[in-house]
């Protein structure tokens, strides 16, 4: 076959020679940058002892690991690779990829310590009792060594085995967190100031970069846990650990491409959280590419969460709800236990995570989808004025209280008070007994890409707790209200969804209660007709939630519905339909 220089020829050229899945390729569309997703692009597990059934689960496009540097250098300059080598044959002979964070600092060989490393005692911190000090010369020369001959070792590999590496995360500190210390020195001779934060954490990048600059590796990113870039006032208003990290953010975003990073609370680890609102308004912009550079791919991990009082309440709605809200939030890579994924419980919600990994930018995604469902923010003073409901800080219960009443009839619950009204961030996923309906900066919204509602509101009411609990849908949802007008649910699909050059087909696809024996209609704005019936639907009353997938070919989606919509749904009786998602996915998408 001749390949004509043509992106898609170039990625038939990559594939030819092994690199596909390795390169983020750069092309024109819609007036923006698009960026290929690598073939890795998803959802991970950690799994140890065993290799990981992709037939079985073929959302999971790899696995993680943890490499400890004292598991490799034994003593010093001898090295046992075999725990790593086992996985990376696993992944090899399981047909996924592979990557690991690299644990140093308090997982230091020991004998560095009998080489003349000293021994930070801490107080105050979590876990380890006590570090190494890093600013030591010596611990900065066997840490750099340890750098070359790991990337030494893995340019030995053979091809077809280097190949299953996504990428490496570089950690220089407690496992893969930004602090070097867990904890306050107990002598303050080994604390370190941020300038010596940066100079270190710089210095060991450095290193990273030049030993993996080999031929055998140049497919090897590196990913970063890493803050976004900060302006000179945060800068300079900013003391402390917190200072160095953000110095070392700069320093690195200016030195080397940040196209993989991690973000783990409060994204990874649940939703609906105290607080979220302002790290999502923080986070977006990078994280999707809106502050004019390359969407970021991000990674998180689940870890412990999955105990909480939250999630045990009903483990199949939060875990698809957590995993709802990362792809919203915009995480790429989420990663949960294996353990979990083989209860076979959560399929639908992985597979969810999976499917949208990359997929930032509408012109280049083949899904889009919105779902359903009201949010009870208790710091909106505009839909919840503060002479009604009382003054609008967290603590307030009696304000809590008031909304919780009156959203009760749809099936709002605030199951922990305590923890709605003092209670933010990871903190709140992990201590709260039950779960809340009513919280305080909330990401108050439908979660949704590439689709938006139209007045959500006015033209539809909100419910919670709706339809079977071991069915994932109904932690929320929203519905026609007959009683008060609301009949019609409208919809803006992204204007740089579908070309411009060439009529698209799609599939839309519907998640809705099975309850009752009514009828509801999808219309949309075709090429012929601005308000044209897709399909009427009439229920069975499974009392099930269930899914019916239309084909539309003639669509135009120009906004010339009611309300300038593109799609929506109507009732057609009197009956209170009840929605979970919309779903749109492009023709010749392959699922």
């Amino acid at each position: 076959m001749k390949l004509k220089r043509t992106k898609k020829g170039i990625i038939l050229l990559l594939s030819i020679l092994g690199l596909s899945q390795l390169t983020f390729s750069q092309i024109k569309g819609n007036e923006k940058k698009d960026y290929e997703r690598p073939l890795w692009a998803g959802f991970f597990t950690n799994c140890k002892n065993e290799i990981i059934d992709t037939d079985r689960f073929p959302f999971i496009k790899g696995a993680a690991d943890r490499v400890k540097w004292a598991d490799i250098e034994t003593s010093p300059e001898k090295y046992d690779w075999s725990k790593m080598d086992s996985q990376i044959r696993k992944a090899l002979e399981g047909k996924y990829f592979y990557y690991f964070v690299l644990w140093t600092g308090p997982h230091s060989p020991e004998w560095i310590y009998e080489q003349g490393v000293p021994k930070v005692a801490v107080k105050g911190g979590k876990g380890k009792d006590f570090f190494p000090y890093y600013l030591d010369q010596n611990y900065i020369n066997y840490f750099h060594r340890f750098i070359g001959k790991l990337a030494d070792h893995i340019a030995s590999l053979p091809e077809k085995e280097r190949k299953v590496f996504a990428f490496i995360q570089p950690a220089f500190g407690s496992t893969g967190d930004r602090q070097l210390y867990k904890g306050s020195p107990i002598d303050q001779k080994y604390k370190i100031s941020p300038q010596q934060y940066l100079e270190f954490c710089s210095g060991a990048t450095k290193r990273f970069y030049e030993a993996f600059d080999k031929s055998e590796l140049k497919h090897i990113r590196f990913l970063f846990n890493v803050d976004n870039e900060s302006n000179p006032e945060v800068l300079k208003g900013t003391k402390g650990t917190k200072a160095g990290e953000l110095l070392y953010a700069n320093w690195l975003r200016k030195n080397y491409p940040i196209e993989l990073r991690k973000q783990q609370f409060t994204i990874a680890i649940g939703y609906q959280t105290n607080g979220e609102i302002v790290q999502d308004n923080e986070l977006r912009p990078s994280f999707f590419g809106l502050n004019g550079k390359k969407p970021e791919f991000v990674r998180g991990e689940f870890s412990k969460f999955g105990q909480s009082g939250i999630f045990l309440e009903n483990p199949i709605w939060n875990y698809y709800w957590t995993a709802i809200s990362t792809v919203d939030r915009g995480l790429d890579l989420w990663e949960v236990d294996y353990n979990t994924v083989k209860t076979g419980l959560h399929d639908e919600g992985f597979a969810f995570a999976s499917r949208y990994s990359y997929y930032k930018q509408p012109q280049t995604s083949p899904y889009a989808f919105i779902a359903l469902r009201d949010v009870l923010d208790s710091s909106d003073t505009i839909r919840f004025p503060e002479e009604k409901y009382g003054k609008a800080v967290q603590s307030n219960a009696e304000r809590v209280n008031k909304i919780e009443s009156e959203f009760k009839k749809y099936g709002a619950e605030v199951g922990d008070l305590r923890a709605a009204t003092s209670l933010s961030g990871s903190n709140y996923l992990y201590e709260a007994k039950s779960m809340n309906d009513v919280g305080f900066e909330l990401i108050a919204r439908n979660y949704s890409r590439f689709i938006k509602q139209i007045d959500p509101n006015e033209t539809s009411v909100g419910l919670w707790r709706v339809g079977p609990t071991n069915q994932p849908f109904g932690r929320y949802a929203r519905a026609f209200e007959n009683s008060t007008g609301r009949n019609r649910i409208y919809f803006d699909l992204d204007d740089n969804f579908l070309s411009l050059k060439a009529k698209e087909s799609i599939t839309l696809k519907i998640i809705y209660l099975d309850k009752g024996t009514g009828k509801f209609s999808v219309r949309y704005d075709s090429s012929s007709n601005t308000d044209k019936t897709a399909v009427t639907i009439t229920k069975a009353n499974s009392g099930n939630w269930v899914s019916k997938s239309i084909t539309i070919s003639d669509g135009a989606f120009a906004n010339k519905g009611p309300r300038n919509s593109d799609f929506s749904l109507i009732n057609e009786d009197n009956e209170n339909d009840i929605f979970h998602m919309i779903e749109i996915i492009k023709s010749n998408t392959k699922n």
